[in-house]
């Protein structure tokens, strides 16, 4: 697993950053609230199982997906920690879910019976978060109806046992940017309203006799920048990988990132000026140049449009990439950096020598975020972890 790949662009991971970003993340959190390490879109694109026990052993209790599938290749690896599914489970699937002891998310009414049926099915009681929509309009129960609905649901299954209505969530739509709409405490305001109605329905159900043994609202930036709501369970996705949680507030002191791309050189070609470099002629050598092919595309999610990476790092220098990413290559201009010859190894994103690209800096070339910029390596780009 720690070898050399064969393909010539890959992925380090760095298991002991990832191991005390959830330690750092569990002191921010406290003694009193459980951390979930969000492992779902193959870990952010570090690689799910090798992350998520990272993730349990620097202090998470539960490990949190987006889809049923997710859950069940961490079950496959032997990994029994709590496992929350937090998209929709479609009836076809419910029975799998629970069978392999996955938590299910409820996001509408719609999705409460299938769950109860193939509990019956399977003589089991199945868990489930019931989500609240409390100003994102994506998932959730609205929040006006949502108490009504949850104690409703737990009437209908209390006979038989089916159903255990283990907690409750909602997602913060702006917690990662305080002045969202570029007004002053926008969003600090914002995300306040949605604890505050959060936490009503939660006193609504707790009033009508159901208690709950988990209440989360905090992803990343909701735990760091705000004090008060944590509850009892944090969901941590974004600092577990070291990456800033946000890019309008101070990053978190001692979280260090996980991941590292990168790729070789395949060659390095003379080129007169006035040559022409790779797909629809866009670029033009204007001097005589070294023109560096890397083997890297956008087949590895190295993006090739509207707009690339820009840089890349060798022998510790930015190089620019000249011309079109292709689906396996990519060429950059190191015209001004001296001894570049096959087999040099390229920094994509990452550190080399004083250098470095981040996936943040990254993010904001491709015009998108450091979430984006990672999850989208993809699936043929092999990770190789180190200790």
């Amino acid at each position: 697993m720690n070898s050399q790949p064969l393909r010539p662009a890959w992925v380090e991971i760095n298991v002991r950053a990832l191991e005390n970003n959830a330690r750092l993340l569990k002191q921010i959190v406290g003694a009193q609230t459980e951390l979930m390490a969000m492992v779902k879109a193959n870990a952010y694109g570090h690689g799910a199982v090798e992350s998520a026990r990272a993730a349990l052993r620097g202090g998470a209790t539960w490990l949190g997906v987006y889809a049923a599938g997710e859950g069940i290749e961490l079950r496959d690896a032997g990994i029994l920690a709590p496992i929350l599914v937090l998209g929709p489970t479609l009836p076809e699937n419910v029975r799998d879910a629970l069978a392999r002891d996955l938590t299910l998310t409820i996001p509408s009414r719609e999705y409460l019976q299938p769950v109860i049926d193939a509990a019956r099915a399977l003589r089991t009681r199945a868990r489930v978060h019931v989500k609240i929509d409390t100003g994102m309009t994506r998932l959730g129960l609205d929040a006006e109806t949502a108490a009504e609905d949850i104690l409703a649901a737990q009437n209908a299954a209390a006979q038989n046992d089916d159903l255990e209505i283990e907690g409750i969530l909602t997602h913060f739509a702006v917690a990662d940017d305080p002045n969202a709409r570029d007004t002053a405490h926008w969003g600090e305001e914002f995300t306040r309203q949605q604890l505050e109605t959060f936490l009503r329905v939660a006193d609504q159900v707790e009033r009508a006799g159901l208690t709950l043994k988990y209440r989360h609202a905090a992803n990343s930036p909701g735990a760091v920048y705000y004090q008060h709501p944590r509850l009892n369970l944090v969901r941590g996705g974004i600092l577990f990988y070291g990456l800033h949680p946000s890019s309008a507030a101070p990053h978190p002191v001692g979280f260090e990132p996980a991941l590292a791309f990168k790729t070789r050189v395949a060659l390095v070609r003379e080129v007169p000026a006035g040559r022409f470099v790779s797909y629809g002629a866009t670029f033009e050598t204007p001097r005589a140049s070294r023109i560096a092919v890397l083997m890297v595309g956008y087949a590895d999610g190295f993006r090739r449009r509207p707009r690339n990476y820009g840089a890349v790092l060798v022998r510790g220098k930015r190089a620019s990439i000249v011309g079109r990413v292709c689906m396996d290559q990519t060429m950059i201009d190191v015209t001004e950096i001296p001894g570049v010859q096959m087999g040099d190894e390229v920094v994509l994103i990452g550190k080399q020598g004083s250098e470095e690209l981040s996936a943040e800096e990254i993010g904001a070339q491709l015009g998108t975020n450091n979430y984006e910029t990672v999850t989208t390596i993809s699936a043929r780009v092999p990770r190789i972890y180190l200790e």
